[in-house]
């Protein structure tokens, strides 16, 4: 955006075009239509985004990178330009990107291929050696015979039955750019730097965990001619070296070091910049992000760490995870390289593995966490195309029109991408460079010569102690950087071999390329580069500050050296002994450009704080973390003549109260959980403080009597008369299997989960398992007959009634072509309707009975087919028991889960009619109290009032909408896909990242019973009466 004045980025509020919402991942995941693509596309559009990331997704049906594949993305890229919306293209078959789909390494495998460096440990100094690979040294030592090969990767099925790519080999990543971007290009190469706005690039690495070397052998990785490559760079033999980068021996810090340098230099030239100088010549933009950039024991393994690559994407990226918001050195590490290298544009692929329970409270606290850090633009994770078989497990929720939300989900659209314009106004001010601490966790990274690194945790990775070791040390800095964060210094990160070409001294400051600092932290490291030793004496020299942690190193690029100490001899060198007296020191030679002082006079530790300077003033973002407790502060920002509040939820502007002092503005606000602010601060000609609202004497935290209450005018509850906005279901999940000629053969005596039913119909038929995610993609094999296909199955539900319904009454079932549904032994005719998407078609069913229900599903099983669970669906309700019975029409205030609505998924609108007069000329606020749901929505008398997101909205002004005397106020709460699709049986709490384990438990990890979530309005609702302008 550049620098702009106040009133400028306010005019962009008014609409902010594409750049500022939010792209979703769109998984292709299923047999494509293009009909059904444009209706998709008609949707997002509808809901604000801003557009969307072409992402091959498992389940896909298609052929990957085919004609019709192409046609598809053509004419979805033509109507994204007719429809006004940006397409992005995703790089790769799922992930991690470079292989296409495994194409890359089956078109050269000698070459193309993953490589590792092997060690096998023998007993004995002379034992023998097989000679089986590629050895590249014998070391004899201590009794044992360390052997050393370079071995090629075997295939995974991860990569559709091929293998990963070396992705230090150039001519491998050429090759992947012409089988990927190259294809694209052809398709749709017209709209390159116009509709379609880049490509991302996700979790490329050189140490693919999907990597299959001989067993019992650990390894780290390696590639086809890096000997030589080491030799030029680093001028000595590594291959004489090879004992140190499994055992602490002779000099192998400085061969460890070494090692991941030119790995990471690798790495960094022949992957990242390949893609992204393609990506320029073609006025694209790379984005995307490193494999496990959130660790650096892990990221040091896969890609030598993720900051040296940021400068290679033109808008780097990152992946959060999970409802949780612990990572912050994810995000500094990326959004300080853009910051130094002038990159606007941050994306972040979020909200992945939160669940199908996550709340627009959850999307919002996550999503200012990461903006006030220097994210700009989310990317979703996942808008599916589908969610039938094992696509509703892939990391959910989804972003399409299958969730229930989502007719809501332009609320955070707008607020998103009004917060995008006020998050990238002018220039981030950060006085605070920390050098980050990469290098010396090259010094400690090894392979464990123990540890068999065949033995992975899909989700974790490899189980190697030195790699968690090293993640944990990797924490400490991680709770620096949240420590700056909390104290309100905003900072950035150093990476040293960006430093290494990009920093210099000028004027007194410390630069990183376009980013200037009065302040260089160097948090406990045991090495450094020595360019970077010379630039702290430099800035030194100028007059600079250095604050250092910890003791003296006495390495340098992993070599004794005792460089550093020089640095004692400067005035601004301040050494620290830990980081709690390195904060102390930072306040005393670095004022702070905003403060927030809690009731007790210490900084507010939970507001975070963005700063960024325009041409005539500041926009000023502050984001209360703490999603459970409110905090009043006094604030002390830069001297200024006007204050405004903006509200990014509503898109209103106020003024604000306030006093000069002393050359400062000061202000008092007050947070509740989770709320974040925006203000905008002009600079110009002082005003007196008489004229602002607020004097010198104003700023005092109020004395609030014992018993003192709100005026309340009246208060709504504890029941209330309700309606659904879509049908009751009960979901069926457990089954009878049966096989063979008239479906005789019962194949266990005992109900099983349908997952587990499937799974032993296929075992039983020869096929191959779709119960589990990462299998090969569909479309190498679904399309090929199985030799026992066809043969006859059914699955045998029951319901439990005990008030037979009196309406219609549905089964929907997914993809039921083929597929005979019944009830009781009568057939239950297709209905032509769907159930939340279009591949879960719904059945019409009669003769329900009171008592137990036999709800059949039966036809010729075949190789394509994936049975689920299945969903009795009408107007209804269902009990704990998971009975059928009355349907619900009143509620009281708790969980409707326990009131009827066990399973249910949709909108409860709570009515209540108020009789009372209005008082005149009073403020009437609505306090909702606590709610369990993902968001509220408010009516008054018909008219939308506004919504209630969490806690952070306390209390809502609805004076406009009341009539005199007679009122009716709705409250809807909005449910979500969680308690009808799980996971359900789960025998522990508190994961923060769901996978498609989670809904797959066995064993101690399974319960038969149902684990369900908590909906409904949980406290009374208060009108209360507020002294102002009113009616």
């Amino acid at each position: 955006m550049g620098l702009k004045s106040l009133k400028e980025i306010q005019e962009m509020l008014a609409d902010p075009d594409n750049t500022y919402r939010s792209a979703p991942f769109w998984g292709w995941n299923a047999k494509l239509e293009k009909q059904e693509l444009h209706r998709q596309m008609q949707e997002m559009k509808k809901e604000k985004m801003g557009g969307f990331f072409i992402h091959s997704r498992e389940g896909l049906e298609t052929e990957y990178l085919s004609k019709e594949w192409m046609d598809l993305v053509r004419d979805s890229v033509a109507y994204a330009e007719s429809h006004g919306l940006e397409a992005w293209i995703y790089d790769e078959d799922k992930w991690p990107s470079g292989s296409a789909g495994g194409m890359v390494s089956a078109s050269d495998p000698e070459r193309f291929t993953a490589k590792g460096l092997t060690l096998e440990v023998l007993d004995g100094k002379n034992a023998r050696v097989v000679e089986d690979g590629d050895i590249l040294g014998i070391f004899r030592q201590e009794g044992k015979t360390l052997v050393f090969r370079q071995e090629t990767s075997g295939p995974s099925e991860w990569y559709n039955g091929m293998a990963p790519t070396d992705n230090l080999n150039p001519d491998a990543v050429k090759t992947f750019i012409q089988m990927t971007h190259e294809m694209y290009q052809e398709a749709c190469g017209d709209a390159f730097g116009k509709t379609v706005k880049g490509f991302f690039t996700d979790e490329p690495n050189f140490c693919d965990f999907f990597s299959v070397f001989t067993k019992g052998r650990p390894w780290l990785p390696w590639s086809g001619g890096f000997a030589k490559e080491f030799r030029k760079r680093r001028g000595y033999d590594l291959l004489e070296k090879l004992p140190g980068l499994f055992y602490d021996c002779g000099d192998c810090k400085k061969t460890r070091h070494d090692y991941w340098w030119t790995l990471t230099e690798l790495f960094g030239e022949n992957y990242m910049k390949q893609l992204y100088d393609w990506c320029s010549d073609r006025q694209l933009m790379l984005t995307g992000h490193v494999l496990y950039e959130n660790d650096l024991g892990y990221g040091v393994r896969v890609s030598g760490g993720a900051m040296p690559h940021y400068q290679y994407m033109h808008a780097p990226g990152i992946d959060i995870l999970g409802e949780q918001a612990q990572e912050y050195l994810t995000v500094k590490q990326c959004t300080s390289v853009a910051n130094q290298y002038g990159r606007e544009m941050v994306v972040s692929e979020t909200y992945g593995c939160t669940g199908w329970g996550l709340t627009f409270e959850g999307q919002k606290w996550l999503g200012d966490w990461q903006f006030v850090l220097g994210v700009t633009r989310r990317c979703q994770h996942l808008a599916l195309y589908s969610i039938t078989g094992c696509r509703k497990r892939d990391y959910p929720p989804v972003f399409n029109y299958q969730n229930t939300w989502w007719k809501d989900l332009h609320v955070l659209e707008d607020y998103f991408a009004r917060l995008a314009v006020c998050t990238t106004a002018g220039k981030a001010v950060r006085d605070v460079l920390v050098i980050h601490p990469l290098t010396t966790i090259w010094t400690k990274s090894r392979s464990a010569p123990w540890e068999d690194l065949n033995r992975v945790e899909m989700n974790m990775g490899w189980l190697d102690e030195n790699l968690f070791g090293l993640n944990r040390e990797g924490e400490r800095y991680n709770r620096l950087a949240a420590a700056l964060a909390g104290m309100h210094y905003d900072f950035d990160f150093g990476d040293e071999m960006v430093m290494a070409k990009e920093a210099r001294v000028e004027s007194g400051k410390f630069w990183v390329k376009e980013a200037a600092y009065s302040v260089v932290i160097v948090p406990p490291v045991i090495t450094l580069f020595a360019s970077t030793v010379d630039k702290l004496e430099e800035f030194l020299r100028a007059g600079g500050n250095v604050i250092w942690i910890g003791g003296m190193i006495g390495m340098i690029e992993g070599a004794p050296s005792r460089m550093a100490g020089v640095l004692r001899n400067y005035e601004g060198f301040c050494q620290a002994e830990d980081e709690e007296h390195a904060y102390r020191m930072l306040e005393k030679v670095q004022p702070r450009i905003i403060s927030l002082k809690d009731p007790k006079g210490c900084e507010a530790g939970d507001i975070l704080t963005m700063v960024r300077k325009t041409v005539d003033g500041y926009v000023v973002f502050l984001v209360n973390h703490n999603r459970e407790h409110g905090v009043s502060v006094r604030a002390s920002f830069p001297d200024c003549n006007q204050i405004e509040e903006y509200i990014p939820l509503t898109g209103k502007i106020k003024k604000a109260s306030f006093y000069a002092d002393q050359n400062r503005t000061r202000l008092q606000i007050h947070f509740s959980p989770a709320e974040s602010k925006v203000f905008f601060l002009k600079c110009g000609k002082k005003t007196e403080a008489s004229a602002c609202g607020q004097g010198p004497g104003v700023l005092e935290f109020p004395y609030l009597h014992p018993h003192r209450a709100d005026k309340v005018w009246c208060v709504l509850g504890p029941e209330a008369d309700i309606s659904l906005n879509m049908e009751n279901a009960l979901t069926l999940d457990t089954c009878r299997v049966y096989m063979g000629e008239n479906c005789l053969k019962l194949l266990s005596e005992e109900e099983l989960p349908v997952w587990k039913a499937q799974k032993l119909l296929r075992e039983t038929l020869g096929m191959r398992q779709v119960y589990y995610n990462g299998a090969p993609q569909r479309y190498t094999w679904v399309h090929t007959p199985c030799e026992n296909g066809g043969t006859a199955f059914k699955l045998e539900f029951e319901a439990k009634v005990q008030d037979v319904p009196e309406g219609d009454v549905f089964l929907a079932v997914e993809h039921p072509e083929g597929l005979e549904v019944s009830c009781n032994g009568v057939i239950c005719p297709a209905s032509g309707d769907w159930f939340l998407e279009r591949g879960i078609q719904k059945f019409k069913v009669s003769g329900l009975t009171e008592g137990t229900n036999t709800l059949t599903v039966s036809g010729n099983y075949k190789n394509d087919m994936e049975l689920e669970d299945i969903y009795l669906t009408g107007d209804f309700g269902v009990d704990v028991r998971r009975y059928i019975v009355k349907p619900v029409r009143h509620l009281y205030f708790g969980d409707w889960c326990l009131q009827g609505l066990f399973h249910y998924a949709g909108d409860v609108s709570y009515r209540f009619l108020i009789q009372e007069e209005v008082p005149a000329g009073a403020r009437i606020m609505l306090k909702a109290g606590a709610y369990k749901g993902v968001l509220v929505s408010v009516r008054v008398n018909g008219e939308e009032a506004g919504v209630l997101i969490g806690r952070s909205c306390e209390a809502m002004e609805i004076t406009p909408y009341l009539k005199k005397k007679v009122n009716e106020i709705t409250l809807t709460v909005t449910g979500s896909l969680r308690n009808l699709m799980g996971p359900f049986h789960q025998t522990y709490t508190g994961c923060s990242r769901l996978s498609w384990e989670d809904f797959r438990t066995e064993g101690n990890l399974y319960t038969p019973q149902y684990v369900t979530e908590p909906y409904g309005l949980m406290e009374q609702i208060v009108l209360s009466v507020e002294e102002g302008e009113g009616r």
